[in-house]
């Protein structure tokens, strides 16, 4: 089973989101509205949306047409119950994003959260870009929210913990495979009675030029590349990078 398939379970949702909060989803939305130039009565995915946080709040704000797509059952049933509870109408669909069938029908699809490179095979992650530009319409844009290994490197830990309030505590391996380009994730739980829950994730990494031939393949040109969500220019020190590109 690939990592993907389970990764994003009820550990995921407990404990890896709590440092996502609230205030950070309307600084990212604030980002999101302004790179994909969104209007009132735009249709927008959010492609891989996990909990919902982004589509949730897109959805506060007063966009209809927002549709919310993960391959997690256990995320998309949160998204679900959230919505319910906010009386947010939001359509929200399971899937691989490599399948999504969708012809020039968004005005904007978002990325967030390192959710690009899962996949072992560059075919098959080059098909997720392929399915974003079909998915666009003609002038469509399409951001993409992506660690920035350059501005990672002079502070890279190889390994970090988390104690969270319940007595869980996380431990967490990052090896990065230089010549692979690939970023291997090692994460343990373990909760105060010793319970013990082994997952991880591996991620393939894309510098910038790679990402850009990557778009221009998919039938989109990269029309910035920014190092905060404010849009201040990408430097060696940023740790991410936000890459926004048109459908030509």
């Amino acid at each position: 089973m690939a990592w993907y398939e389970n990764f994003f379970d009820e550990w995921y949702l407990k404990y890896w989101i709590q440092p996502l909060t609230q205030e950070r989803a309307q600084r990212e939305v604030d980002a999101i509205e302004r790179y994909l130039g969104l209007k009132a009565d735009s249709r927008v995915l959010d492609l891989c949306c996990g909990q919902g946080r982004h589509s949730l709040e897109l959805a506060r704000r007063g966009y209809k047409n927002v549709v919310g797509l993960d391959l997690s059952e256990t995320l998309l049933q949160a998204s679900q119950e959230k919505a319910r509870q906010e009386g947010l109408a939001i359509s929200f669909v399971q899937s691989d994003m490599r399948a999504i069938s969708y012809d020039n029908e968004f005005d904007g699809i978002y990325n967030f959260y390192t959710a690009f490179g899962y996949f072992e095979k560059d075919e098959d992650n080059q098909m997720v870009l392929d399915v974003v530009g079909k998915a666009l319409k003609p002038g469509g844009r399409f951001l993409l929210d992506y660690p920035s290994l350059e501005g990672r490197m002079g502070t890279w830990k190889t390994q970090e913990y988390f104690e969270y309030d319940d007595g869980t505590i996380m431990l967490h391996e990052m090896i990065h495979e230089v010549f692979e380009q690939k970023i291997v994730n090692k994460v343990l739980y373990i909760t105060k009675d010793n319970v013990r829950h082994r997952t991880g994730f591996t991620l393939r990494h894309y510098y910038g030029r790679e990402l850009t031939r990557c778009f221009e393949k998919a039938g989109m040109k990269v029309v910035g590349a920014f190092g905060t969500l404010k849009g201040d220019p990408l430097t060696n020190k940023d740790t991410r990078v936000l890459v926004v590109g048109e459908k030509m």
